[in-house]
């Protein structure tokens, strides 16, 4: 998936998990992209100089930054940096793994060469993409944004 469709997806789980601090929905939308760090024209990935490079050919895509290691990895630092950031980092890291499940395979148990996907009978991922972003788009215009001031 593209940086855009991880945004949304994460953004929008936090929304409808009860999260609405600025900072943390900041936290969320980090988090949401941290995984495509291993790719140099990914959204974060042009930000950062050598690490996507370095990981890319290296490691490969959709491996170590896609794992439960890291994110555990990740959680477990926030856990002494910053503990309030922890849920949403969660929220935006496991948006972002499940999302990709549907248009590939990720390495979850990274180091173990075993890749975990779902698998949707031919359909390109372009089309998946895409169609989540007109989902969104249409849910936008049809007022749906609205229901996050009667649930919460």
């Amino acid at each position: 998936m593209n940086g855009a469709s991880h945004l949304v997806g994460g953004v929008t789980a936090a929304m409808l998990l009860g999260v609405h601090s600025p900072a943390q929905l900041l936290v969320v939308a980090v988090a949401s992209l941290l995984p495509d760090i291993d790719r140099s024209n990914s959204l974060l990935g042009r930000w950062i100089p050598l690490i996507p490079t370095l990981l890319e050919q290296g490691i490969g895509k959709r491996t170590i930054t896609h794992s439960l290691s890291f994110g555990l990895g990740i959680w477990l630092l926030l856990g002494l940096l910053h503990a309030s950031w922890q849920w949403s980092f969660l929220i935006g890291y496991v948006s972002h793994v499940f999302l990709d499940m549907f248009t590939g395979r990720i390495a979850f148990l990274w180091p173990l060469p075993c890749r975990f996907g779902v698998p949707l009978f031919g359909i390109p991922p372009i089309v998946i993409e895409s169609l989540s972003l007109a989902g969104w788009g249409a849910w936008i215009v049809l007022g749906g944004y609205q229901y996050f001031q009667i649930l919460f």
